[in-house]
């Protein structure tokens, strides 16, 4: 995997895209920052980015993802990511580590890091913000953030942390998307947080929904305060 490392970036999926167009080819690249200067989340939104934590992304070719393995895909950059975290954690402390629908790292019910999901014709795009020294204030309604340094990683761990995380899910992607060696949405449910309501952030007064299932193509059942329950194929939870 090659591997880009900057003490300041404008965003690491930018950075990304413009190497991977730059020098196309058939292998995963990662790219790290100690610093974004233009981070983004989800629709747009501003990614605070101080020194202290660790910024990447990792550009996988088409080529090396199934068509029937992307509606997983989200939930396999979850697991991948909590795998590493864990690996870091005292043993005691693991339990605390958990993943929101489909793929935000929580500790102790606050959001460690996120993630950025994107594609064009040649790559899919996996960009991460790991809250390890800082945590963010969060203004906008978004999930109030926490640092995993207060779970026991420790503060020089990011790079190393973001090299782990990349390795797992190049090795993830490597084997069968379905009937092989590991089931991705049992996995995915046996690391979730099923005890918190969240909201659906988006939509007019931000309605509070409760976690209930997860199905076979990765979509969440949640349940609203009448009762009435909804499958989400894609939709941002606070």
């Amino acid at each position: 995997m090659k591997h880009l490392h900057f003490d300041s970036v404008d965003s690491t999926m930018e950075a990304a895209r413009r190497e991977a167009s730059a020098s196309p080819g058939n292998d995963f690249l990662l790219v790290t920052s100690e610093v974004q200067t233009g981070g983004r989340g989800t629709r747009g939104r501003p990614w605070h980015s101080p020194r202290g934590n660790i910024y990447l992304t990792i550009a996988i070719p088409r080529t090396l993802i199934s068509s029937d393995r992307l509606s997983l895909f989200p939930l396999e950059t979850g697991l991948a990511l909590w795998e590493s975290t864990a690996a870091l954690l005292p043993p005691a402390a693991r339990d605390g580590l958990r993943l929101k629908w489909p793929n935000d790292l929580l500790w102790e019910g606050r959001k460690a890091a996120g993630m950025l999901l994107e594609a064009t014709s040649e790559h899919l795009f996996v960009g991460v913000g790991i809250n390890l020294v800082e945590a963010p204030e969060v203004v906008d309604g978004g999930t109030p953030s926490a640092r995993l340094s207060d779970a026991g990683i420790g503060e020089d761990a990011g790079l190393a942390l973001a090299k782990s995380f990349s390795g797992n899910l190049r090795d993830l992607l490597m084997l069968p998307a379905l009937g092989g060696a590991r089931n991705t949405v049992e996995e995915w449910r046996a690391r979730a947080l099923w005890t918190k309501s969240l909201r659906l952030r988006d939509r007019p007064a931000r309605p509070e929904v409760y976690p209930v299932d997860l199905n076979a193509e990765g979509h969440l059942k949640v349940r609203f305060a009448d009762g009435r329950e909804e499958w989400l194929v894609s939709e941002y939870l606070a």
